[in-house]
């Protein structure tokens, strides 16, 4: 069910806490994550952006807002739920519902799971990334008595020139791809899928005429048998396996010709259908060159005929040298990250290193004093230019190694090794923990907000814990006593 496109009327944001009414008349409790999560986050800042896929006259039925959208998105990746599962999982939990905004506690579903979609469209990834600079400001921000006054503080004259501040801080920095859920592509299984995909389409359009003209001769089971002599028998030469590959990409391409002539007698050139039929053809142009040039690689080659902007990523990973999904930069700084390039094409992630420090100085007004990473940033255009602004990047030097290593160094390179496992532990956490291993979504646009969604999602876990740190860092008596019940509960199930 399409949520029809109407009028959007803006949410008021409340800071109070409602009274849900529950039906064991109890109340919400404060200390409850959503609870807090709700009055942290700037709902407001999405409202602009989410406003804009609407219209402005006062006809149509009242959208859901913005908080509503991205609260089911939240939801979905905090707790590793299904589009149903979320409905579901709202419409049981008031803590929940109160974190998507409503003020009273209902037991019918609050919207239609086919309602996660439209969400995922309308907030693409660049909103989610500008929200999550929002939220790593707000998270970042000292407590108001650590704030200087702004009257306090003496003022440097209007024509002295300020001296150009220190470096400080440092980025972790590194690259990872999000598979997407497609099966493992072959060559023989891709073109096999096409040559199915046609039948099918020609199927379609013969049952569009008023008078079904005869069914083409598309030599199906032949085919079918021809590609399940290789698919049985894996140990085949590779000329058993060429010359079954050249006869269903001779099918395809007699396929495609049929559907070229139905065209023309129905007028069915619109909507889907068209572009099932473009990224055919262009599996089949691939796979054709290809075969002919005797070569397994093309540009932006296709392995998905449901999913054509999905591409190979080589990571030359144990167990996993290709990968098929978006290839992402993140950088890591204090614990927060962000996406510095997000791409469905293969590229060298060294040259975002520039990029990457140009930003960290617009965001503090200073360049770094290190940067992590990896071997493979460590090239001489970025030797260079973090000499020129004065930043250490990790890694040894270029060239030989030397026979005399100083301690020092090494101890430094160790101690940066032991550093950037951060970044690591991130990847980690999103992939096992949030779903990055594997995007669900089959648009370009909804994968795309997915992996900044979970990006989101991960740094709103941070602040969670750095927020309960600072809570027992003010409060330590708090959390001896906690930590002796813990252990003294422990202690009892062992005895």
């Amino acid at each position: 069910m399409q949520e029809p496109i109407g009028m959007y009327r803006k949410s008021r944001h409340d800071d109070e806490l409602p009274e849900i009414g529950l039906y064991f008349e109890g109340r919400l409790n404060p200390e409850n994550r959503w609870v807090k999560m709700a009055k942290r986050l700037p709902w407001q800042e999405l409202e602009v952006d989410y406003t804009k896929h609407f219209k402005s006259c006062g006809r149509g039925e009242v959208a859901l807002n913005v908080r509503v959208a991205m609260g089911a998105l939240l939801i979905k990746e905090i707790l590793g739920l299904s589009d149903r599962a979320v409905v579901d999982a709202v419409s049981e939990n008031p803590y929940l519902q109160y974190f998507l905004g409503f003020k009273h506690f209902q037991t019918e579903p609050p919207f239609n799971a086919s309602l996660m979609t439209h969400f995922r469209k309308r907030l693409p990834a660049e909103v989610i990334n500008r929200f999550n600079e929002k939220v790593i400001e707000l998270a970042r921000r000292p407590p108001p008595e650590d704030d200087p006054s702004p009257d306090g503080g003496d003022k440097p004259a209007p024509d002295k020139k300020e001296p150009e501040p220190a470096n400080a801080g440092t980025i972790l920095m590194d690259a990872t791809c999000a598979p997407a859920d497609i099966k493992y592509p072959t060559d023989l299984n891709l073109v096999n899928d096409a040559r199915e995909l046609t039948e099918q389409l020609i199927d379609q359009m013969r049952k569009q005429q008023a008078n079904p003209s005869p069914r083409p001769r598309t030599k199906s089971q032949i085919c079918r048998r021809r590609y399940l002599e290789i698919i049985k028998h894996p140990k085949c030469s590779v000329a058993k396996r060429r010359c079954a590959l050249r006869f269903l990409l001779n099918a395809v391409r007699r396929n495609l010709e049929f559907i070229d002539v139905l065209q023309h007698q129905t007028d069915s050139n619109v909507g889907v259908v068209a572009e099932q039929i473009r990224v055919i053809h262009l599996v089949h142009d691939q796979q054709r060159e290809m075969l002919d040039r005797k070569s397994r690689r093309v540009e932006h080659r296709i392995v998905s005929l449901h999913q054509p902007h999905v591409r190979p990523i080589v990571r030359g990973k144990a167990g996993r040298e290709t990968e098929f999904g978006a290839k992402l930069t993140a950088s890591l700084g204090n614990g927060y990250t962000r996406i510095e390039r997000l791409s469905w094409e293969a590229y060298n992630e060294a040259a975002d290193l520039q990029t990457i420090c140009e930003r960290y100085k617009e965001r503090n007004g200073h360049y770094p004093e290190a940067v992590l990473a990896d071997k493979l940033f460590r090239n001489r255009e970025n030797l260079r230019y973090c000499s020129e602004h004065g930043i250490r990047l990790s890694g040894p030097k270029l060239g030989r190694p030397t026979k005399v290593v100083d301690s020092d160094i090494l101890r430094q390179q160790l101690a940066d090794n032991s550093a950037r496992n951060a970044i690591e532990g991130k990847f980690g956490q999103c992939k096992r923990r949030l779903g990055l291993g594997r995007v669900m979504a089959r648009r370009k646009d909804s994968s795309e907000t997915v992996i900044a969604i979970t990006i989101l999602t991960a740094n709103l876990i941070r602040w969670e814990q750095d927020v309960a740190r600072l809570f027992f860092s003010v409060f330590p008596a708090i959390y001896r006593k906690v930590e002796i019940e813990e252990n003294i509960e422990i202690y009892r199930m062992v005895a």
